[in-house]
């Protein structure tokens, strides 16, 4: 019987031990030959794993971005930063899709082929901003993380917006007579509430969509949660607002509390008297979750009928911030009613509005001297 081998297994087969980070890993073949070679392909394989850990490509490093992020931010979070990702991975760098390039290898060059490919692809200035940012974020925590020492995104500067701002065309504040003209119209349509609902109350769609009858107590609308997507691109009703200070009280009068009441008539027409304290105030035709799509395709049609420049369901939230204004709410309390985190926001968006009523009142301010 022959001799066994010092690296030879009971089995008759050679192995060899590799270290590798303070770790052994073993190899075995039938052949001094094959032993070699499966070691150089195992010390290889090592290397690479070690190199893909320490420097990982852009799509990996994402992978595990969003897996760190699952539990702290919303679903529809997660969808619109994957929907920044799909467009920005595969567009080809010197030859590469971005997603293939090790983080610590992309300059700030890059980015601005990027930034260029994006803005030539017919994206307007602020969405291409919108998806620089996103990547800076990736290479933000990157930097946190210490993958990199530099976030590559730094040094880019964001595209000059030169387009007509949404404030001033879909997201504009209806004129009074566009109002009156646009609510005569649509009386007899089935969306006639929301469209009311929005005008006198600021409430985006999703939270108008989202409200429930046991939300309204205490002579007040408590907006608590909005309709959201989810990460596979559906809808549902969330748990929060669109932001933390979204969560507010809007208190009742007389004309919002008609349009509650009819609507709850128009809900026992179509439903039977059945509405319970946690069902939706506000739904769809077909009785599923109220949608911003055809709420916005209804407006569309009525637009054209009666030759009111096209809007979308926002600029009744805008409209409601503008007559409010030009009546003497504060701008502190328009924050508060409209869910605004940040009062710059509020006066960003209207302080234009604010400015018109100063003359106004400075035209019609005489005092006795």
């Amino acid at each position: 019987m022959a001799k066994k081998k010092k690296n030879q297994r009971s089995d008759g087969r050679l192995q060899k031990c590799i270290t590798f980070g303070g770790k052994r890993f073993y190899v075995y073949a039938k052949s001094k030959e094959e032993l070699e070679r499966k070691a150089y392909e195992k010390r290889i394989e090592l290397e690479q794993g070690k190199e893909m850990h320490d420097n990982p490509t852009i799509q990996v490093f994402y992978e595990r971005w969003v897996e760190n992020r699952r539990s702290s931010v919303s679903q529809a979070t997660l969808r619109s930063q994957q929907c920044h990702f799909n467009t920005i991975s595969n567009i080809v760098v010197d030859g590469m899709a971005f997603k293939d390039y090790r983080l610590s290898d992309v300059k700030a060059e890059d980015i601005r082929v990027i930034q260029r490919s994006l803005l030539e692809s017919g994206n307007k200035a602020q969405t291409v901003n919108d998806k620089i940012a996103f990547v800076s974020h990736i290479f933000h925590d990157a930097v946190n993380e210490q993958y990199i020492s530099f976030n590559p995104c730094s040094p880019v500067k964001p595209i000059k917006k030169t387009e007509v701002a949404a404030r001033n065309t879909i997201h504009r504040a209806l004129t009074p007579e566009e109002t009156k003209s646009f609510f005569e119209e649509v009386q007899n349509s089935f969306y006639f509430d929301v469209f009311r609902m929005a005008i006198q109350t600021g409430m985006r769609i999703g939270e108008i969509g989202a409200l429930k009858n046991s939300d309204i107590y205490d002579g007040a609308i408590h907006v608590n949660r909005t309709i959201t997507r989810t990460e596979d691109g559906g809808y549902c009703i969330g748990t929060e607002t669109k932001t933390w200070h979204g969560k507010r009280t809007i208190p009742l009068n007389d004309a919002i509390s008609e349009i509650i009441e009819h609507q709850r008539k128009v809900n026992r027409i179509l439903d039977g008297n059945i509405s319970g304290i946690d069902d939706l105030i506000f739904k769809a035709p077909e009785r599923g979750l109220l949608m911003a799509t055809p709420v916005d395709r209804e407006i569309k049609r009525v637009c054209k009928r009666t030759g009111i420049d096209h809007f979308t369901c926002h600029a009744f939230r805008d409209t409601f911030a503008t007559r409010a204004i030009e009546q003497g709410i504060e701008p502190r309390t328009l924050q508060e009613l409209l869910g605004h985190a940040d009062y710059s926001l509020t006066m960003n968006l209207y302080g234009h509005v604010i400015d018109s009523t100063k003359e106004k009142a400075m035209s019609k301010l005489n005092i006795a001297l």
